[in-house]
């Protein structure tokens, strides 16, 4: 039996657990692009120093604490809705902000030379987006970039199990507004805006479920996402039947190769209005 009424539209908890899940999934996005932590051209001007830089929706701050390390002579800011971050570890040149990107992000326009937003596709409503890519747009500089990178709940090579379990949960998620497989319309709502100064570029790697280190980080990271939102509750089986389900799923997985696409959509911003200068945030006393 199927149950989603009176249940919040994020699923998934705010815990330990699930801190440890997105930075997993942090390390396994950064290794499938080959180390690099973004694909905007701006090596160069991050090695200068002076950046400000902008990460919407930073879960447990993974991306983040890679990147201020790495360029320690520019700023990083993150928002999420919940901030699950070690503050003894954080560097100096890096801040959170725990806010609802969806209610506005707390900042001038024109604050931001990259903003940067990944794996949200399981968070925000098909009718979320437009708005909040605006808005990303929005606290872009002129000559700024923006990067989306997003997952899709589109695998290929699944087995009957695996298919029983995607067809629940995009269920699941239709039933809150929330398209699971949202990444090809990105490149529309970023081109809606009417705000880009150049084409909207894409780039894709695949990331395997299969096969050693990878593939079996990837797939207990699969795991663990249906575990947390409790998708055996959601299909009505008890817990064990959920791991048997599972236990079948890893050798289906195998047999088929089974893989998902990521993908990687950038392009400059083409505003030309005032920078605040040293000033990042809204006065929101007001």
């Amino acid at each position: 039996m199927e149950k989603c009424e009176n249940e919040p539209d994020y699923l998934f908890p705010n815990s330990a657990d699930e801190a440890n899940r997105l930075r997993m999934q942090h390390h396994v996005s950064k290794f499938i692009w080959k180390g690099n932590n973004f694909n905007t051209p701006l090596k160069k001007k991050f090695k200068a120093g002076g950046l400000r830089v902008l990460d919407v929706g930073c879960g447990s701050g993974g991306w983040l604490f890679d990147m201020s390390c790495e360029y320690s002579n520019c700023t990083f800011v993150g928002v999420d809705i919940s901030i699950t971050f070690n503050e003894e570890l954080r560097p100096k040149n890096l801040g959170f902000i725990q806010c609802n990107a969806l209610h506005g992000l707390p900042f001038f326009d024109n604050t931001f030379d990259f903003v940067f937003q990944e794996n949200m596709f399981m968070a925000w409503k098909e009718s979320d987006w437009p708005i909040i890519i605006k808005d990303m747009l929005r606290c872009v500089k002129s000559n700024g970039w923006i990067e989306l990178m997003e997952g899709a709940y589109d695998f290929k090579n699944v087995g009957p199990t695996m298919k029983r379990l995607l067809d629940a949960t995009k269920k699941r998620f239709i039933s809150k507004g929330i398209n699971l497989n949202i990444k090809p319309c990105l490149k529309g709502f970023l081109e809606a805006t009417g705000e880009l100064e150049s084409e909207v570029i894409i780039n894709e790697t695949i990331a395997p479920l299969w096969g050693s280190n990878l593939g079996a980080v990837a797939f207990k990271i699969f795991r663990n996402a249906h575990t947390y939102i409790g998708m055996n509750e959601y299909m009505g089986i008890s817990q064990s039947s959920f791991e048997e389900m599972f236990d079948i799923i890893a050798k289906e997985v195998e047999e088929n190769q089974t893989y998902v696409k990521k993908r990687r959509i950038k392009s400059h911003d083409c505003k030309s209005t005032n920078d605040f200068g040293s000033t990042l945030f809204k006065d929101q006393t007001k």
